[in-house]
């Protein structure tokens, strides 16, 4: 009876003792080091220099922020929280860590920015808006879209991966990822009833791996590129919108209509015999023409105007202010910002047949035959009679040849073309000398090589 009685004692200490081992281990593993994680977003989307700039053809609306989870909903900087470490002794879990991931403004705002970036990076200009509502939107073009967002779900979390031994071990990170969800809806300026809605969703992650061993929050690498998962799941979610709503064939359809009323009140314009009027119209169809063949045929009727008007109009003050600053970006070779310049010109005075020459000569310095064949062919639509004419034409011979020998060259493949760098430039240098002897001032435009660009 004692013994019973000495077993049943010590069994009782023993569940005593095995439940205050859980209750500590419990204790310890729901304690540990929160940490703030910021993901800096400020430049994510912020192109190095002047970029070439196109005319918006979609509206992105203030994003509403909608997400479902409490927690987020304190805090709009929010992205998310999840446990970055875990210590165990055999089994045993002794503590745990949290990462808090935050931006470092509105997420609603990030949002924002990277749907319009990557639209506009998928070949649909956007431009973000202030306001918050299709009703408050104002002004907008015939054949313009209006894209609203609610924000459903945003988050960051890590790839725990758990790797228990027999003596001691920690799990570890092996991924960051993002998650993005939004519900959409594509309205035409003036309509109640959207165009198309739907979800979208967008993942991306990146890999531990690539960074140093180093402790990751001294990492300066990983400190200043790990916002990019951010970014990448917000491109990936405007990827999926193009690919559900077919946004770019319904901009292409709407832009075509708004650009056919257009030409029709030219016409009308242009029958009635007043030329400035006419002139007017044709500037506004030049900035949302779609395309070489809507471009051309805006610029021809631009030129028939212009051979009826009794003068030439005289060049705007704030286009001539670009083709000055466009001059001297070229001169120091940066020749990007210059053909940006330049079109910020022409959609002024699209009549300038100097600056679609000048733009020309710098494009082809780019290698970028196809749109440098364009810019001249403009040119000599608008100057059929100039003594630069038969010379123009003879270049775009050139031209022809260069983008039959190479196919389409973008300025970042420049490098990748036999002889494309000293050769066109030697070839462009040579150009503005031929073309240019009848204008102006002589400068020193492609390093060593002199040339003039038109005044």
């Amino acid at each position: 009876m004692q013994e019973v009685t000495s077993m049943s004692r010590s069994y009782s200490r023993d569940r005593r003792w095995k439940s205050l081992i859980v209750v500590v281990c419990a204790f310890v593993a729901m304690t540990g080091c929160t940490r703030q994680v910021m993901m800096p977003t400020a430049n994510l989307w912020q192109a190095p220099g002047q970029q070439e700039q196109k005319t918006p053809v979609v509206s992105v609306l203030r994003v509403e922020d909608a997400v479902t989870n409490l927690e987020q909903q304190k805090d709009p900087k929010s992205l998310g929280q999840d446990v970055s470490h875990w210590g165990f002794l055999m089994l045993v879990p002794l503590r745990h860590d949290t990462n808090q991931y935050r931006a470092d403004r509105h997420r609603a705002e990030v949002i924002q920015d990277g749907v319009t970036a990557g639209l506009s990076k998928m070949g649909l200009s956007a431009m973000a808006r202030t306001e918050t509502g299709l009703d408050q939107v104002r002004s907008l073009p015939e054949g313009h879209l209006v894209l609203h967002a609610k924000l459903r779900s945003f988050a960051v979390t890590n790839d725990l991966s758990l790797i228990i031994v027999l003596i001691a071990n920690a799990g570890h990170l092996d991924k960051i990822k993002a998650n993005v969800v939004m519900d959409c809806q594509l309205f035409q300026p003036g309509q109640a009833t959207p165009l198309w809605q739907g979800t979208i969703e967008g993942k991306a992650e990146l890999a531990m791996h690539e960074y140093s061993d180093v402790e990751i929050a001294q990492n300066v690498r990983w400190n200043q590129e790990r916002s990019t998962v951010v970014r990448d799941a917000i491109e990936d979610a405007v990827g999926n919108l193009i690919a559900k709503s077919g946004i770019r064939q319904l901009s292409a359809k709407l832009q075509g209509e708004a650009q056919t009323r257009m030409l029709a009140k030219v016409q009308e314009r242009e029958t009635s015999g007043d030329l400035q009027g006419t002139l007017l119209l044709y500037m506004q169809a030049y900035r949302s023409a779609m395309g070489l063949e809507q471009t051309s045929s805006t610029l021809a009727g631009i030129a028939r105007v212009l051979r009826k008007m009794p003068s030439k109009p005289a060049l705007p003050e704030e286009a001539r202010k670009f083709g000055v600053q466009a001059t001297s970006l070229v001169e120091r070779k940066r020749y990007e910002e210059a053909v940006a310049l330049y079109k910020k010109a022409l959609e002024i005075a699209p009549w300038w047949a100097e600056g679609h020459f000048n733009r020309a000569l710098v494009l082809a310095n780019q290698n970028r035959f196809h749109e440098a064949i364009a810019g001249m062919k403009h040119f000599v639509l608008l100057t059929p009679d100039s003594a630069d004419a038969r010379a123009a034409q003879d270049k775009l011979y050139e031209w022809e040849l260069e983008t039959n020998s190479h196919g389409t060259v973008g300025s970042d493949q420049r490098s990748q073309v036999p002889g494309s760098t000293e050769e066109t430039m030697r070839q462009t240098g040579d150009a503005l000398n031929t073309l240019g002897e009848s204008v102006g001032q002589s400068r020193s435009v492609f390093g060593a090589t002199t040339g003039s660009l038109k005044k």
